[in-house]
């Protein structure tokens, strides 16, 4: 046990866990084609969206094949989308991060404690990376993702021990009430939409991880790079548009909050610190 603890600290088992997150990279793009048009996550094995040619094990190899390929299918020559390797690289970076942050570093806890603390984290950032790329792609957030993965997460945080389960349990009624209230005035008040319920129930998700205290940070920050990011969009949208009001620009916000709550687990405490000094 010694032995595996002391290997928990090493660079050689940051780089596995990034190979770990690179491989899971993969598999999480075709949860991101296939989940939002109803199909089978599991049947029939990765294939050509194009000339559906089976896709072969040498050229599903995370990242690299890609390159190798030059971005094209092997048999059709029909482009490839470049989120496919882009997924891959992210999960394998946020995998080698989670690790060295929540894993790595040998402070007496038990392995057992430091390896359910990679899974849980791990699980839910890729989670939130899955969710967001559906959301850029489709505007929807799948309930067939987010409802059982707040349950599951939920459940599974006990094994990171950080936060408690009242302030997680809070978290997930606060989440989505936030949201359910935004999501009303617009409807009854200003009579059009505003953010959707499925915000609300990403919300209540990283809640159940996170704790209620997290929530205000994760939007935001969320807001913030929202509005830095699409706010330029949106004026090159209107520039080329002429005088087309905004009002039905649509820009999902799902992903946005994924990157506040990414930038929460990893900096939570010191933004707490900042905000709510003690002593």
């Amino acid at each position: 046990m010694d032995a595996i603890a002391d290997f928990l600290s090493t660079p050689a088992a940051i780089a596995c866990a990034a190979v770990l997150g690179a491989v899971w990279g993969s598999f999480f793009n075709v949860v991101i084609a296939r989940v939002p048009r109803g199909e089978s996550i599991v049947r029939p094995p990765s294939r050509c969206m194009s000339c559906q040619a089976p896709v072969r094990p040498w050229d599903n190899v995370p990242v690299l094949s890609y390159l190798l390929l030059r971005g094209r299918c092997r048999r059709c020559g029909v482009r490839i989308s470049a989120r496919y390797p882009i997924v891959e690289a992210l999960t394998a970076a946020l995998a080698a991060a989670i690790f060295w942050k929540f894993t790595g570093a040998d402070d007496g806890e038990l392995v057992a404690v430091r390896l359910g603390r990679f899974a849980v984290y791990f699980t839910f950032a890729s989670t939130l990376v899955v969710l967001g790329f559906i959301d850029l792609d489709t505007k929807r957030l799948p309930d067939v993702i987010t409802l059982p993965g707040t349950v599951v997460l939920f459940l599974a945080a006990f094994a990171a021990h950080d936060v408690s389960w009242q302030q997680r349990l809070i978290g997930v009624a606060a989440g989505y009430l936030f949201v359910r209230l935004i999501a009303d005035f617009y409807y009854y008040v200003l009579k059009r939409e505003g953010l959707g319920l499925g915000d609300g129930k990403l919300l209540a998700m990283m809640g159940a991880v996170l704790g209620w205290k997290a929530l205000p940070v994760v939007v935001f920050v969320a807001s913030v790079v929202g509005t830095a990011i699409s706010l330029p969009i949106l004026l090159a949208t209107r520039s080329h548009a002429g005088k087309t009001s905004l009002r039905h620009v649509e820009v999902p916000f799902g992903p946005f909050l994924a990157v506040g709550a990414l930038v929460y687990l990893f900096a939570g405490a010191r933004i707490l610190g900042l905000v709510l000094p003690t002593g």
